[in-house]
């Protein structure tokens, strides 16, 4: 019985150990922003950590001669490439906290239940050491 009891305090100071990873991890990407500027330097957008879109700037005027067609694409492209960049941040902090095969879009989009995701985790472990 000590070993059992020496095991499960292993596993769950694992478990508080990479709870308070994720966290942290999770507060940094929700706390960040990336800017990007497109191509042709006329206009910048800005993503929160999430990916979503918090800003425009046009950096001249020179899209009050641009078709609609031409706006369009530009801020489309340059919104995706600013979501994309984002996105790079997110998995790479991420990256050295979480196992392979967690769910990482469902944690980028927003909060999660860090807590309820942990435990499922610790009883996949669990159930593997059964196996074994």
């Amino acid at each position: 019985m000590p070993d059992n009891r020496q095991e499960l305090e292993s596993i769950h100071a694992e478990y508080e150990r990479t709870k308070a990873a994720i966290g942290g991890a999770q507060a940094g990407v929700l706390a960040d922003s990336t800017t990007v500027t497109s191509k042709n330097r006329e206009l910048s957008v800005t993503v929160d950590g999430r990916g979503e879109l918090t800003g425009i700037a046009f950096r001249t005027r020179s899209y009050r001669t641009m078709s609609p067609t031409e706006l369009a694409t530009l801020l489309v492209d340059t919104i995706r490439a600013a979501r994309r960049e984002s996105l790079g941040k997110v998995a790479a902090a991420f990256e050295s906290v979480l196992p392979a095969g967690l769910p990482l879009l469902d944690i980028m989009s927003g909060p999660i239940d860090v807590d309820t995701m942990m435990s499922d985790a610790v009883a996949k472990i669990m159930r593997e050491r059964q196996r074994s």
